[in-house]
């Protein structure tokens, strides 16, 4: 079974989100992709395109690997102005050529002047070549104050990010660091550089975020909030972490469009690279993240990133039917919203007849949650975030994944499970009132 309101592609390898833009008619989403199979391999940019963010088409990919060159992570522009030359409108894909062969990574492009229908990778390739084996992921985006483009870019195995600028997306100019900053663990990936809105507030600010492949907490994505001069980014404090869970990862934004709120969207890969290898096959891997809304709110005198879920997802599930649930098993839809207003403690297993289990419980200002797999142990495991003492949760479950929110928007909880069938049972540990809807 298939994820029935995330994306995941008929077949195949999916992993991070690539080449985020929007045509002006249709939201684009690249990602890693393996052609080829359901192992990490031969990486290309698969491609979908939506108009709502909600509901996705599969196309064929957009840019593949060729003489030993795997297309790796990268951003995607539309240049309103013909800054590069390829026409006016024209959306440029700045992505990693990893050279296998020659363990080089430098940053290239692609374009496409059919609104994404077709692609040409750039005869000029690379474009920003500094000689390393690990230094990938650009994040490019317009910077309006000083008319020019930006890059975020990592040193990866140097735990570090680089900043360059470019008129034209073609000659790039190193302009500052972003240095590890007792940063935990090792290994940065899949940078951005964004600027939010702060709620209640006419200001805004700049968040760097950074995913670090092992030894951070949660999923591993890292972010710190500060402001950004068009040359360099100063942070305000120490770094924070983006989610709980073990499933977010390689989140990225489109920059554009943003809503009433000015608030850009972004989605993650719900995978984790140190146990996706085991898991079984069952001719695709991988699914991304419902899309979230992004903005900063003040908490205790710090600026928190809150996430909403897209407004066009939340439109696919009817009212919320009451419900309650007690130690009696009720079978429930795998697709299905359940929203939890109680704020006391309370535990609430949703499981499957082979044993797989998901145990969610809230108590004494946090929320954990425990994953089971008898038949694929690495996925056990338990995960846990403070929450708000007066702040209702929202348990989003589909085929393969659960996102877990709370109503302040600053919890956040994602993994991945192998619940199998269309239904699964749901119980609690006293008389829970809950309400549901399924899709």
């Amino acid at each position: 079974m298939h994820p029935r309101y995330h994306y995941a592609p008929a077949r195949n390898w999916l992993s991070d989100p690539n080449g985020l833009v929007h045509d002006g008619t249709h939201w684009h989403m690249a990602y890693q992709y393996n052609p080829h199979g359901e192992e990490w391999g031969h990486m290309a940019w698969g491609h979908a395109v939506s108009a709502d963010l909600a509901h996705w088409q599969e196309r064929a990919p957009a840019l593949v690997e060729e003489a030993g060159v795997m297309v790796f992570s990268g951003s995607a522009v539309v240049d309103r102005a013909d800054s590069a030359g390829f026409g006016k409108d024209a959306i440029v894909a700045i992505w990693t050529g990893a050279d296998i062969p020659h363990q080089r990574q430098s940053q290239c492009l692609a374009v496409s002047t059919d609104k994404g229908a077709t692609w040409s990778k750039y005869a000029g390739n690379p474009v920003l070549d500094i000689g390393l084996a690990d230094f990938r992921d650009p994040n490019v985006f317009w910077h309006a104050p000083t008319a020019r483009w930006i890059m975020a870019v990592v040193l990866s195995t140097e735990n570090r990010a680089a900043i360059y600028a470019s008129p034209d997306l073609k000659a790039w100019t190193l302009q500052s660091h972003i240095p590890t900053l007792d940063a935990p663990g090792h290994l940065w990936e899949c940078p951005l550089l964004i600027e939010l809105p702060i709620e209640g507030e006419t200001a805004s600010r700049w968040l760097f975020k950074v995913d670090v492949l092992s030894g951070a907490p949660g999923s591993g994505a890292l972010y710190l909030t500060g402001t950004f001069d068009g040359a360099a980014f100063t942070p305000d404090g120490p770094w924070q972490l983006a989610d709980a869970g073990s499933d977010f990862y390689a989140a990225i934004a489109w920059h554009e469009p943003r809503d009433e709120q000015t608030r850009p969207c972004w989605i993650g890969w719900m995978g984790n690279h140190a146990y996706q290898k085991h898991l079984p096959l069952q001719g695709w891997r991988g699914a991304m993240s419902v899309p979230r809304r992004l903005s900063l709110v003040r908490r205790e005198g710090a600026l928190v990133l809150r996430q909403d879920m897209e407004p066009s997802t939340a439109r696919r599930f009817g009212p919320d039917a009451p419900l309650t649930l007690s130690l009696a098993a009720q079978t429930m839809p795998i697709a299905s919203r359940i929203a939890i207003a109680d704020t006391g403690a309370w535990s609430l297993e949703i499981g499957a007849a082979d044993g797989r289990h998901l145990l969610i419980e809230r108590d004494h200002g946090k929320v954990s949650v425990a994953r089971h797999d008898p038949v694929t142990p690495e996925l056990d495991g338990r995960w846990q975030a403070p929450v708000a003492a007066g702040a209702a949760l929202t348990l989003w479950l589909d085929v393969g994944s659960i996102e877990l929110l709370d109503a302040t928007g600053a919890l956040s909880l994602t993994l991945q499970h192998r619940l199998g069938g269309a239904d699964v049972y749901l119980r609690a540990d006293r008389p829970l009132p809950v309400g549901l809807s399924a899709l």
